[in-house]
């Protein structure tokens, strides 16, 4: 009974050594190729989405215009209130936002914008005026990634395992928006703890002309589906060691389990300039706050396609970035108004 019991002792401690070995062996062999792996795989559990979710722009101290400035006809925003709603399903994508901005000159400007792709068409209504029909897929600022949210906007349509995986990734990608003398170089940095989550931090090198101009860092919550919790970008000819922009998730949201998403989120710019002198001067805050979403979305294929185009907007087809027709909506000219001359 006591060898049987020493026999047990010894397997079990030969046991307990083995997965301290093993878990030990795991940890070890993180790589920065793993980790875009990781990032890949939870961005799949993304592609079908029904949100709602508020953006609110805030103008700091050193976006403030000048006084004596001549530039008067350039508007620039003190705030923005956006109420969005996105839906991405099965290829297919419709986004509405709705818009209260105020200038600095005290002028205000509600605003919407309406854009949608059905697989074969992409629609665009901005300013209940002006309208585009886009042959195939065009994408679209407002798109909401959550791997992506602290890089929305014109340059970085791509997804992040995108903009992680190389140059030529990056360049063969539809939403690549990619300049030639722009190349990347990336460098993993290790785990690190952030309010309690595990991350793994990652750096993003751009270079232009193979000189590094930015730094992005990343840090990927591993207990988060990867995405960032948090995120600075320094430009290098202003400051090395102050991020001109920084950002992180302030609270999450569980969708479903195991599947998170930014319940709230923040991102600061500081003036880069006034870097330079050695001032953090806020240029503006971003704030989102998730009001719903769902990762299993069920709209049928009009809710893609049906675009309400007023009378007497501006109508323009285009195929292949050029304008193949133009017309006003209701004029003879329309392709569906009834005064258009009937084929002879």
């Amino acid at each position: 009974m006591l060898k049987s019991h020493a026999r047990f002792q010894r397997c079990f401690a030969l046991g307990f050594l083995f997965i301290l070995g093993l878990t030990g062996t795991l940890k070890a062999e993180i790589t920065f190729e793993t980790l875009v792996e990781q990032v890949k795989h939870n961005e799949t559990k993304y592609k079908n989405i029904d949100l709602k979710i508020d953006y609110t722009y805030q103008a700091g101290p050193a976006s403030i215009r000048p006084v004596g400035d001549t530039n008067a006809n350039v508007k620039i925003f003190a705030t923005s209130q956006n109420s969005i709603q996105y839906v991405a399903q099965e290829g297919r994508y419709r986004v509405e936002v709705k818009s209260d901005n105020l200038f600095q000159d005290g002028s205000s400007r509600k605003s919407n914008h309406i854009k949608m792709y059905d697989g074969k068409l992409t629609r665009l209504l901005e300013q209940d005026h002006i309208v585009n029909l886009i042959q195939g897929y065009a994408g679209d600022d407002y798109h909401i990634r959550p791997h992506m949210l602290f890089l929305r906007g014109p340059n970085y349509y791509m997804s992040l395992s995108t903009l992680l995986s190389g140059d030529k990734a990056i360049a063969d990608s539809p939403a690549g928006n990619w300049s030639p003398e722009i190349s990347v170089e990336y460098a993993y940095r290790g785990e690190t703890d952030l309010n309690g989550l595990k991350c793994q931090q990652i750096w993003v090198n751009i270079l232009r002309n193979k000189k590094t101009v930015r730094r992005i860092e990343f840090w990927l919550a591993a207990d988060r589906n990867f995405i960032p919790a948090r995120y600075c970008s320094y430009y290098l000819r202003f400051s090395e060691d102050q991020p001109t922009v920084e950002g992180e998730v302030l609270d999450w949201i569980e969708v479903s389990p195991g599947n998170w998403f930014p319940k709230e989120m923040k991102t600061t710019s500081f003036s880069p300039y006034l870097l330079k002198r050695g001032q953090k001067i806020v240029q503006w805050t971003k704030k989102y706050q998730t009001k719903e979403v769902s990762l299993t979305p069920r709209h049928e294929l009009s809710f893609f396609q049906n675009l309400e185009i007023p009378d007497g907007a501006l109508v323009y087809e285009i195929e292949n970035r050029k304008i193949i027709k133009s017309y006003k909506k209701g004029s003879a000219k329309d392709p569906e108004s009834a005064d258009t001359p009937a084929d002879p």
